[in-house]
């Protein structure tokens, strides 16, 4: 007997690609293989969850999910927005108080996924690119007027939301976005104040 046929594992991938998470089978390998932690679980059902839940109004904020090269910060965004996709997810938690809590964002969102590369354009140009590119293979046509023509873009946001809720009336618009700090690092002072700008608006 050898030692291959006592022990069987999955590979480990080392780079998880946030996009995988929009196809299904991807998915649930993501939230299969997803170690949640004592700590993890703790800031997920009291940080993270009550912060994207939809049913009691709160002061929802973005969160910016922070950390070392290679330390999961991708794989744990693929699960959040797998799980806010598709309620059947939920059943592939390892983490049973996790689980219970993400009942409130279980299936009630549409995703927009995105990872931000080497690249000179500005935050507001990539992000309302993708949206404008991904809400269309939903079904949802609106486009974002340039810079120079609005004062802010709050308006812009309240009327792409309108577009949205025409399509997808019980439906939240979960926008995720990887390698975002590491293109802020890599801006100038003053495209940098006017992305920071741009985040605070949306």
């Amino acid at each position: 007997m050898k030692y291959g046929d006592l022990v069987q594992f999955d590979p480990i991938e080392s780079v998880v690609q946030l996009r995988d998470a929009g196809e299904l089978d991807a998915a649930r390998r993501l939230v299969e293989t997803y170690v949640v932690s004592e700590q993890m679980s703790e800031r997920l059902v009291t940080l993270v969850i009550p912060h994207l839940q939809l049913d009691q109004p709160a002061d929802n904020r973005g969160l910016l999910v922070v950390g070392n090269y290679g330390t999961g910060k991708s794989h744990l965004m693929s699960v959040i927005s797998a799980i806010a996709e598709n309620a059947e997810l939920l059943q592939y938690l390892n983490d049973q108080a996790v689980a219970k809590a993400a009942q409130r964002i279980a299936g009630r969102f549409k995703v927009v996924r995105t990872e931000i590369g080497a690249t000179t354009m500005s935050l507001r140009d990539i992000i309302v690119g993708e949206l404008e590119e991904q809400l269309q293979e939903m079904g949802v046509s609106y486009s974002f007027p340039p810079m120079d023509q609005v004062p802010n873009n709050k308006r812009c946001f309240e009327e792409m939301m309108g577009h949205f809720h025409r399509e997808y009336p019980d439906h939240g618009l979960l926008l995720v976005v990887d390698e975002l700090l590491d293109y802020l690092r890599s801006r100038t002072d003053q495209p940098l104040i006017q992305d920071l700008n741009f985040l605070r608006e949306i």
